[in-house]
C-alpha cells in the first residue's frame, strides 16, 4: 500500500518532523519507505493529496464497554456517581452486553483517529474479541478488586486473558488493580507478582480524587503512590491513571522510579476530581500521557476533544506552561511509551507498525493552516477529530470516516436497544 502525494505527514519522531509533499509506503504491517515519487507498481494507492497524515492517537486510559453507559449519570461526585450508579448499572452488564459496548467505543475510537487504547473492565475476553473484528489496537487488563471477597476468580480471569491473547498480533496485555481503596494489600502484591511473571505492565487508578488521598493516609498512613512505592510497585511498568492529588513526594518518587501519569482531564473535570499539575509533573520529565476514561464519565471517547482541553485547561493562569506540540506527544509517542510500545507505535518511523490517520484539509476547522507549526495548532485546538482515513497494522479500518470491518448500523441499533436495561 502506497499513501501518494501526501501535503504535510506529521511524524512525532525524534526530531518532530514534517515532511512535505511526500509519499509513504506501507509493506505488511510496518512503514517500509518515506519518499518522494514512491513508484505504484502493484500496489494499493490512496490518494492522499491535501491531506495529513500522522500517527493514530493512543488513549492510555479508557473502559470502553462503559459506552452503553453514556448519560446515564451526570452532575455527581465519584463516590456518590460510582455508588448510586454506576456499580449498579454494572451489576446488570452481561457479557453479550460488554461486547456490544465494545465494539461500540472501538467503532467511535477509530471513526475519532485514536488506533491504539488502554482498557481496564469487566468481560475482557468480550473487549477482545470487540478488538480483533474492529481491527483496532488495545492493552487489555482485567479489572481487580476484592472488596466483594471475589479476589481469587478475578486473578483466575486475568491470568486467562493474558494466556489467551498471547501472539495476537494488536492485542498486549496488563494487570489491573482497580485502586488501593478496592484492592487489598495481597490483591496488590498478588497482581505485582503476575506482572513480573508474564512481563506486562501495571494499570492502576492513583489518586483521583481527594478522597482517595485521606482514606488511603487513614488506612495505610501513606498517600496512594507512597503506599504503592512502599509495596515495591512504582517503575517504568506501571501506569498510574489520574494522579490528580500527588503529592510533591510522591512525584519525586516517580521521577527517579520511573512510572506513567495518565491524563484524563474531561472526566476529571466532570466529576469534581480536581486538576491534575501536569505541567509540574512534565517539568520531573515524568511520562505523561493522555486517556478519555469512562465514557460514563467524559462522554466520550474523541481524543481531540481530550487534547484540546488538556491543553486549555492549564493555560488557565499563564499560556505558556504547556504548548500544542507538547500535548501531541502526550496523544500520540508519549502514550506509546506508558504502554511500553515506543518502539512499535507512537511515531511514523521506518520499521515501525503502520497505524496512520489522515485529515482532510479541506474542511473548515483545518484552514487556514499558517505552516507546520499552524498545522500542529490547528491538529490541536481546532480540529474536530472527524478523520478521513484510519490504518491499523497496515490494514485501512475506517475509510471515508465510515468503519469497514464491522456494521456500523447494526451495532448502533444493538446498542440503542440495550438502553432500557440501564436505566
Amino acid at each position: 500500500m502506497i499513501l501518494k502525494n501526501i501535503r504535510y505527514l506529521v511524524t512525532q519522531n525524534d526530531d518532530r518532523q514534517i515532511i512535505e509533499d511526500v509519499d509513504l509506503l506501507i509493506h505488511g504491517d510496518r512503514i517500509a519507505g518515506i519518499g518522494h515519487q514512491i513508484p505504484a507498481g502493484n500496489h494499493r494507492i490512496i490518494d492522499c493529496s491535501n491531506k495529513v497524515v500522522m500517527p493514530g492517537l493512543i488513549n492510555a486510559h479508557t473502559h470502553v464497554s462503559m459506552t452503553l453507559l453514556r448519560g446515564i449519570s451526570d452532575n455527581k461526585e465519584l463516590q456518590d456517581w460510582l455508588e448510586e450508579d454506576i456499580f449498579p448499572a454494572e451489576e446488570k452488564l452481561e457479557e453479550e452486553d460488554a461486547y456490544i459496548g465494545a465494539l461500540l467505543g472501538c467503532m467511535e475510537m477509530l471513526t475519532t483517529g485514536t488506533t491504539t487504547f488502554n482498557d481496564m473492565y469487566d468481560h475482557m475476553d468480550q473487549v477482545a474479541e470487540a478488538v480483533d473484528q474492529t481491527g483496532i489496537r488495545a492493552m487489555l487488563g482485567r479489572g481487580l478488586l476484592d472488596v466483594d471477597g471475589e479476589r481469587d476468580r478475578r486473578v483466575d480471569e486475568a491470568i486467562e486473558l493474558v494466556e489467551s491473547c498471547r501472539g495476537h498480533g494488536r492485542i498486549s496485555t496488563c494487570f489491573a488493580p482497580h485502586g488501593v481503596y478496592t484492592a487489598s494489600e495481597q490483591l496488590l502484591l498478588e497482581a505485582k507478582d503476575c506482572a513480573e511473571i508474564f512481563n506486562t505492565s501495571y494499570h492502576i487508578h492513583v489518586s483521583e480524587t481527594e478522597k482517595e488521598v485521606n482514606d488511603s493516609i487513614d488506612e495505610n498512613e501513606k498517600p496512594p503512590l507512597e503506599y504503592l512505592n512502599e509495596l515495591g510497585l512504582v517503575n517504568n511498568d506501571l501506569i498510574a491513571a489520574h494522579g490528580v492529588w500527588l503529592t510533591d513526594k510522591e512525584k519525586q518518587i516517580m521521577a527517579e522510579k520511573g512510572g506513567n501519569v495518565i491524563h484524563n482531564p474531561a472526566a476529571n473535570l466532570k466529576l469534581g476530581s480536581g486538576i491534575a499539575d501536569i505541567p509540574e509533573i512534565m517539568e520531573k520529565e515524568i511520562n505523561v500521557a493522555l486517556g478519555t476514561d469512562g465514557v460514563a464519565s467524559n462522554n466520550n471517547l474523541n481524543l481531540f476533544e481530550e487534547a484540546k482541553l488538556a491543553s486549555i485547561l492549564h493555560k488557565r493562569n499563564n499560556p505558556e506552561k504547556i504548548n500544542e506540540q507538547q500535548i501531541l506527544d502526550m496523544a500520540t509517542i508519549n502514550g506509546a511509551k506508558a504502554l511500553g510500545l515506543e518502539d512499535e507505535i507512537g511515531s511514523i518511523e521506518l520499521g515501525k507498525k503502520a497505524d496512520l490517520i489522515t485529515i482532510d484539509l479541506d474542511s473548515p476547522d483545518m484552514t487556514p493552516v499558517h505552516g507546520k507549526k499552524g498545522l500542529i495548532s490547528n491538529i490541536v485546538y481546532s480540529f474536530s477529530g472527524k478523520v478521513d482515513d484510519v490504518v491499523v497494522d497496515g490494514e485501512p479500518v475506517v475509510q471515508g470516516g465510515e468503519v469497514v470491518k464491522v456494521g456500523r448500523e447494526k451495532i448502533l441499533k444493538y446498542a440503542a436497544d440495550l438502553s432500557e436495561k440501564f436505566e
